[in-house]
């Protein structure tokens, strides 16, 4: 199966990304809403199950949350969500900044255009 990422990459499928992702997440909650081995292990069975060639990250994202609140997790599924929006963030956070310099070297290019026809 393939993973399509936030920024359009088409990667291969890496089930051990569900169980670090549910790890972190069981790091903030308490004993009794932390999923265990089994639960991750069916959780990342579910997503397989569909048999997809291609998957988008934020697809996976909703059945892993789907799948906690199932196994009524609710405050680990809340912790996963933040995580993921985190992660979200930042990648947006990152995108932005790629396109403000961008712009800044359109910008520029653009102001010595201007100063190169002024020269002229």
């Amino acid at each position: 199966m393939k993973v399509i990422k936030r920024d359009g990459r088409v990667v291969d499928y890496d089930r051990e990304k569900i169980a670090i992702a549910i790890q972190k997440a069981n790091e903030e909650v308490n004993l009794e809403q932390r999923a265990d081995r089994n639960n991750i292990k069916q959780i990342m069975k579910s997503v397989e199950e569909l048999d997809k060639k291609r998957i988008l990250v934020e697809d996976i994202q909703d059945i892993v949350e789907q799948k906690l609140i199932e196994l009524e997790k609710y405050e680990l599924a809340k912790r996963y969500v933040d995580y993921s929006y985190e992660k979200t963030l930042a990648f947006n956070n990152m995108e932005e900044s790629a396109f403000d310099i961008i712009r800044n070297e359109d910008k520029e290019f653009s102001n010595s255009k201007v100063m190169f026809a002024e020269n002229i």
